[in-house]
């Protein structure tokens, strides 16, 4: 998934935030989108 860009929304929680982190371990640039600001900013 080199040089491949995805958009990740609900990355949060969830099953967004476990396709978030598979598509950036995969190589993807992973930009997120979420409502849970205090999740988000932890990165986990």
């Amino acid at each position: 998934m080199r040089n491949k860009i995805a958009l990740v929304t609900g990355a949060t929680s969830g099953i967004g935030k476990a396709v978030a982190k598979e598509l950036a371990e995969r190589g993807a640039k992973v930009f997120v989108g979420g409502r849970r600001e205090q999740f988000g900013e932890q990165g986990t």
